[in-house]
C-alpha cells in the first residue's frame, strides 16, 4: 500500500511548477485586486466570487491528482488509467477552471512593469497580426469543436499514442492540449465571468450533444476492437493481470460512462435554460397579443 504514500509518488517537476506559479499568481492577483461580491447569493449565504474560487482550487487539484499521482504511474502500465488521465483534464479540471474564470485575476498577479509592455505588445504590435488573426478564428465556437475533437482522435491513433509511452516530452504536450483545448471547448458553452459565451442556449444544446456523439464513437471502436491497438500489448505483465485487450476495453468503459457525466451534466442545464428562454419568450408574446387586442 506505498501508493498511500505521497513521498512515495512520482514527482513531475514542470506540472508542479506550473500548478504552483499559477496558484501564487492568482493569490497575488487576489491581494492586489479583491474580487467583487457580484451576483446573486448562493447555498449559504456564499458570494459567486467565493464558488469561483473553489472551482480554481478544485481545478488545480485535479491536474495534480492526474498527473502527480500514482496514477502517472499506472498510465504507463495500464491502458484504462491512461483514460482516467484525460477525462480528469478533459472533463473535470477544464470546466472547473472555466466556471472558475480566473485569467483576469492571474494576469494581474504579475507586476504593472509586466503587464502594460506585455497587453501593448500582443494587442498592436505588428509582429503579432499573424497571431491575432488566429487567435480570432480558433476562439470561435465551430473551430474549438472541430479542434477539440480532431485532437481527441489524434492522441489515440496508435502511432501518437505509443509516441506518448516512449516519449515522456510528448507526453506532456499531449496532456497539455487535453487541458487548454478542453478550456477551449467548455469556454463555448459554459459562460467564462465576467463574458458570455457567444452561442445561444440551443445552439449551445446542439454543441454538447455532438461532441458526446463523437466521443461514444471514439469510446465505442476501443471497445467493440478484436485486438488490442496500443503498446501495452507488448507488455509481459500489467498490473491486475488483465489481458491488453480487456484493459482497452475497460478503458473505453471509462470514456463512454464516467466520460459522458460532465457532458451530461452540461446537456440538460443548456437544454433547461433554453426551454426557460422558450416559455419568457411566450409569456411576452402573450402579452404583447393580449395588449394589442384590448
Amino acid at each position: 500500500m506505498s501508493w498511500l504514500n505521497p513521498l512515495t509518488w512520482p514527482i513531475e517537476p514542470w506540472v508542479l511548477l506550473g500548478v504552483e506559479v499559477t496558484a501564487i499568481l492568482y493569490l497575488w492577483g487576489r491581494t492586489n485586486h479583491p474580487p467583487p461580491l457580484w451576483g446573486r447569493v448562493g447555498v449559504r449565504g456564499w458570494s459567486a466570487a467565493r464558488w469561483r474560487a473553489i472551482a480554481f482550487w478544485s481545478g488545480l487539484g485535479i491536474i495534480v491528482l492526474a498527473l502527480d499521482t500514482p496514477l502517472e504511474t499506472l498510465a504507463r502500465q495500464l491502458f484504462w488509467a491512461h483514460m482516467t488521465q484525460h477525462l480528469l483534464l478533459i472533463m473535470v479540471a477544464a470546466p472547473l477552471l472555466v466556471v472558475a474564470s480566473p485569467w483576469l485575476q492571474i494576469w494581474r498577479g504579475l507586476p504593472l512593469s509586466v503587464r502594460r509592455p506585455v497587453a501593448k505588445a500582443v494587442v498592436k504590435h505588428p509582429a503579432f497580426a499573424g497571431l491575432r488573426r488566429v487567435f480570432a478564428v480558433v476562439a470561435t465556437p465551430a473551430a474549438a469543436w472541430i479542434i477539440s475533437s480532431a485532437n481527441l482522435w489524434f492522441w489515440h491513433w496508435p502511432a501518437a499514442y505509443d509516441l506518448t509511452l516512449r516519449n515522456h516530452l510528448v507526453h506532456h504536450i499531449e496532456h497539455g492540449l487535453f487541458l487548454g483545448l478542453g478550456i477551449l471547448f467548455w469556454a463555448q458553452v459554459i459562460d467564462p465571468y465576467p463574458f458570455r459565451a457567444r452561442l445561444s442556449q440551443l445552439k449551445r444544446v446542439v454543441y454538447v450533444f455532438t461532441a458526446m456523439i463523437q466521443a461514444w464513437a471514439l469510446a465505442a471502436l476501443l471497445a467493440f476492437a478484436t485486438v488490442p491497438f496500443y503498446a501495452y500489448a507488448l507488455l509481459t505483465t500489467r498490473p491486475g493481470g488483465i489481458s491488453a485487450l480487456t484493459d482497452q476495453q475497460f478503458g473505453a468503459g471509462i470514456m463512454w460512462v464516467p466520460g459522458s457525466i460532465t457532458y451530461s451534466i452540461v446537456f440538460i442545464t443548456c437544454l433547461y435554460l433554453w426551454f426557460n428562454e422558450e416559455d419568457a419568450r411566450a409569456r411576452t408574446f402573450s402579452a404583447q397579443t393580449a395588449e394589442v387586442l384590448r
